[in-house]
Parts: structure tokens; C-alpha cells; sequence
């Protein structure tokens, strides 16, 4: 989940960039993450390291390979609709749970997103990843069991990681289903965490 730069931890810092990086890289190579020369990187030992890319790991966006090491996980198209029936379920289940409203923070947060989808005619895929992983930093601040939140987060970023493969192969098919999901988000009852979820639910996770 995303945050203030100022308010992160190295770590974390680390984390999202990493994440950034796997999901705007080639969706078809392995692109290869060495503990040293990320812990030289980012100026961290290699336990925190190892840390981060085992949470890369349990978000499926980074595999262990034999002989290799760690890399970013390659798309296989025969395991997207696994991905999008879990995140859908984990949806569903977060639904049956208690919601509060948004606060007028996470309110705002999503109107901004909103109004900057309305005005772009194209995204580069930095954007794209940004949009994303704004808009799952709000959603995971509403969900207040620990443990659905935490694997909520890990199957929406595979759902993030397939959506930048869909902007590798088509960056204006892409940007109409951003439009398309942003929009609908934008227009749900304010405040109603419910209704901000059955949309997400409703919204272009078909494959």
C-alpha cells in the first residue's frame, strides 16, 4: 500500500519501489532481483532484503527459480483467471464484513483520482501503475480485520501486475479500462465503503 514518502520506513520505500518496478517491466521476461545489489541500492543489509522479496513472493509478483534466484514472476496467461476469481472472492468476503465510512481524507483521495482520470487522453504506464496503487492504498485502509486485509492487498496487486501487462500489449484498450473502473469508483455513494467495494467488484476485472 502506498503512503507519504516522508511517512515511510526504508523498507517500505524499498517495497513499493520494487513493486513499481516489477509491474512496469517486460510482463513476458524474468527480470532478475539480486539481494546484494538491491541491498547496496537501496543501502539496507540483506535481512530486511530478503524480507521484502519474501513479500513479493506471497504477493506472486516475484519466484524463486533454481540456479537463478529471485525474479520477477513471468505472466502466464492460464493463471489470470485464478488471480481474478480469488481477488473477486476476497471482495465478496470483505462485503459480508462490517464497513465504516470513508473518512473525508480517503473521500477526497478518491475524487482526486476521479477528476484526473476524467481530464487525461493518454497515460503512460507510470501513470497507470500510480492510479492503481493509489486507489489500493485507500481501499486497504478500510478493511479492519488484519488478516483479510492482508490478502486482499496481496491478490489486488496480482490484479495490478495483470492490468500493466494489459498496458504493455495495448496502452489505449488499457486506458479506457482505467477510465472505465476510476470513473465508476469516482461516482460511488460518497463515504459508503459498501457501495466503493461493489463497484470494485462490478469494475474490469473480467479477463
Amino acid at each position: 500500500m502506498l503512503q507519504d514518502a516522508s511517512d515511510q520506513t526504508k523498507p517500505e520505500r524499498a517495497l513499493d519501489a520494487l513493486r513499481k518496478r516489477i509491474c512496469l517491466a517486460d510482463p513476458g521476461e524474468a527480470l532478475p532481483l539480486h539481494e546484494g545489489m538491491l541491498a547496496e541500492e537501496f543501502g539496507m543489509s540483506r535481512t530486511p532484503i530478503r524480507q521484502i522479496l519474501q513479500r513479493l513472493a506471497y504477493e506472486r509478483l516475484v519466484e524463486i527459480r533454481t540456479g537463478v534466484g529471485t525474479v520477477a514472476a513471468v505472466m502466464d496467461q492460464a493463471h489470470r483467471p485464478r488471480d481474478l476469481i480469488t481477488h473477486q472472492g476476497l471482495v465478496r468476503t470483505i462485503l459480508a464484513h462490517p464497513l465504516g465510512e470513508l473518512s473525508v481524507s480517503q473521500h477526497a483521495d478518491i475524487i482526486a483520482l476521479g477528476a484526473l482520470i476524467a481530464s487525461a487522453d493518454k497515460l503512460d504506464a507510470s501513470l497507470h501503475f500510480e492510479i492503481r496503487a493509489r486507489l489500493l492504498a485507500v481501499l486497504g485502509g478500510l478493511i479492519a480485520d488484519p488478516i483479510l486485509k492482508d490478502a486482499f492487498l496481496a491478490a489486488h496487486w496480482r490484479v495490478i501486475r495483470w492490468h500493466m501487462h494489459d498496458v504493455a500489449l495495448d496502452q489505449a484498450q488499457a486506458l479506457k479500462s482505467t477510465q472505465r473502473l476510476v470513473s465508476s469508483v469516482a461516482s460511488y455513494d460518497a463515504r459508503s465503503s459498501a457501495d466503493l467495494f461493489g463497484r470494485i467488484l462490478a469494475g474490469d476485472l473480467a479477463p
